[in-house]
């Protein structure tokens, strides 16, 4: 009954989200992004069951995460970000939805630290707000290369931590060069959408297979 209560809580608490956020469709992205804002990325290579993608430089706002079997963690952390983009920051602005939201899974400590969650801001926020709470802050990723496996289905933590490890299976066999301390979750989908969900399970490459070209005028860009 409790897990049932905490479940409950925080599939309101995301769609509310849902429902407050504006919907933006300005710029052609990945399919799977539907009409919201997210990561622009090159496809670098198409595997059997995964692929490389590079990405551009990318911002985020990011609190921790404390995990548990029911997940009062999730909701918590997620209730900040929530705030965060819905105006509780220095400057009061409301920012519209975006996706994927990420969730940072250390594997091994140190040095993987601990668990976090993210949203990705806006390709229109030209310069973010400083957050007013102080557990959430603002981080600014680099240029990188990523190998993705993607799946289906209502996943919860089970699920994503099974596809994760079939991925690190995959590129071991395989020989590539990955960073196995963490994981990254991504999720692009509201609690209130059943059907045709869309999951990913990141890695991120070691810095000697970032590119397995140089000419990127090969990939296919999602801009």
């Amino acid at each position: 009954m409790e897990m049932r209560r905490c479940l409950l809580g925080l599939l309101s608490v995301l769609g509310i989200a849902v429902q407050a956020s504006d919907v933006s469709s300005q710029n052609k992205l990945s399919p799977f992004c539907g009409n919201y804002d997210c990561p622009k990325y090159w496809l670098v290579k198409q595997y059997d069951d995964f692929e490389l993608r590079h990405y551009q430089k990318t911002r985020w706002v990011t609190t921790s995460l404390k995990q548990d079997i029911i997940g009062i963690g999730m909701v918590t952390s997620f209730r900040r970000l929530f705030m965060y983009i819905n105006g509780n920051n220095a400057e009061g602005l409301k920012m519209n939805r975006t996706v994927p939201m990420i969730v940072y899974m250390p594997l091994k400590q140190p040095p993987a630290g601990n668990a976090t969650m993210s949203f990705y801001v806006p390709h229109e926020v030209k310069k973010p707000p400083t957050p007013t709470d102080p557990e959430v802050y603002l981080e600014t990723f680099p240029a990188a290369s990523v190998y993705v496996k993607t799946f289906g289905g209502y996943a919860f933590n089970t699920m994503y931590a099974k596809q994760a490890k079939a991925l690190a299976q995959n590129l071991t066999t395989l020989g590539l060069q990955f960073d196995d301390t963490y994981f990254l979750r991504a999720g692009y989908n509201s609690p209130f959408e059943f059907f045709s969900r869309h999951n990913e399970v990141w890695y991120m490459a070691k810095s000697s297979q970032q590119w397995e070209f140089l000419d990127l005028s090969a990939a296919q860009p999602w801009v």
